[in-house]
């Protein structure tokens, strides 16, 4: 039979986001009626997340990160004192320090009784609760998979404006030595049929246009040849960015969807009266809205009057 202390460390190897939501489902009263408290418990759980070299995946901190942790809530203390808190907080004796240890402590709470206090949720409603989560977390993860196509696809399009304007410039040198090719030309031409000019001198004029004919200016050739290397560069650059573009549409259209049928679970989930689990039920939609953050306010908009027409047909 599991002791305490196993149940304690159980509770503690789990995320630190299944941490946080354990306790607010046990001491929902502390919560339900205070914004603020829940809002810090979010900010403090992501926090550990920030520090935790296994970010989402991790369950405790060591002594430096949990001290750099106090830091970042404004309870700094000095090392003896911090040395003293670890001490008291690291109740499994483990030197280090999960989001439960610290929750009991915060809270002031006997850990005894905390994890041996059921939350009052039967298993459907658990395994509702995690797929309508499992659901939210999958449309964040192609809302910033969408967010990171549409950053590669504005960087296509910069290169593609940029190599477009290379060629734009490419040209304008081309046109610019083909003027002046063309005025060497002409001159050439008008001296070698000067008569006011001496036999030599029109002999030279009229070899000079020859060999201009048979070959252009150094110069202009060299403008022919970069402008020639701007069109190629330019045509890759367009097409990379189409493609980039195309690849982030179907990126945006997937995250769209998988955001609907996660607000769909959602508000299916949310709408049930239950008993038990409160924390767990605004944990998931406070997930959810900040997974929003990763979706274009325009398309947010539009997914919220489509939902509007559906409720009113409804």
């Amino acid at each position: 039979m599991a002791t305490d202390m196993d149940k304690l460390k159980e509770l503690s190897a789990k995320k630190y986001a299944d941490q946080a939501v354990a306790f607010m489902n046990v001491y929902w009263d502390k919560f339900y009626k205070n914004e603020k408290a829940r809002e810090e418990l979010w900010t403090w759980t992501n926090i550990f997340i920030k520090l935790d070299k296994k970010k989402e995946k991790g369950c405790e901190l060591n002594e430096f990160d949990a001290h750099r942790f106090l830091e970042q809530i404004d309870e700094t203390l000095s090392v003896k004192d911090m040395r003293e808190f670890l001490r008291s907080v690291d109740i499994d004796f483990n030197k280090m320090v999960s989001l439960t240890e610290y929750l009991v402590s915060k809270f002031k709470v006997d850990w005894k009784v905390y994890i041996n206090t059921p939350i009052g949720m039967d298993e459907k409603r658990q395994k509702e609760l995690q797929d309508a989560r499992n659901a939210v977390i999958q449309a964040k993860e192609k809302a910033e998979n969408a967010m990171a196509e549409k950053k590669n696809s504005d960087k296509a399009a910069a290169e593609a404006k940029a190599a477009a304007e290379e060629v734009k410039a490419a040209l304008a040198k081309v046109l610019s030595e083909e003027k002046k090719y063309q005025s060497k030309l002409a001159k050439h031409e008008k001296d070698s049929k000067d008569t006011s000019l001496g036999v030599v001198k029109r002999n030279k004029a009229a070899n000079l246009l020859q060999q201009l004919k048979a070959k252009p200016t150094l110069s202009l050739q060299q403008a022919k040849i970069t402008l020639q290397a701007a069109e190629r560069k330019s045509t890759k650059a367009a097409k990379k960015a189409a493609n980039a573009a195309i690849i982030a549409g179907e990126a945006l259209k997937r995250a769209e969807q998988a955001f609907a049928e996660a607000e769909e679970k959602l508000k299916e989930i949310l709408d049930k009266p239950v008993a038990g689990g409160n924390g767990s039920s605004w944990w998931l939609n406070r997930e959810f809205e900040e997974a929003k953050k990763y979706m274009p306010k325009s398309k947010l908009a539009k997914m919220m009057k489509k939902r509007v027409k559906a409720e009113e047909k409804a």
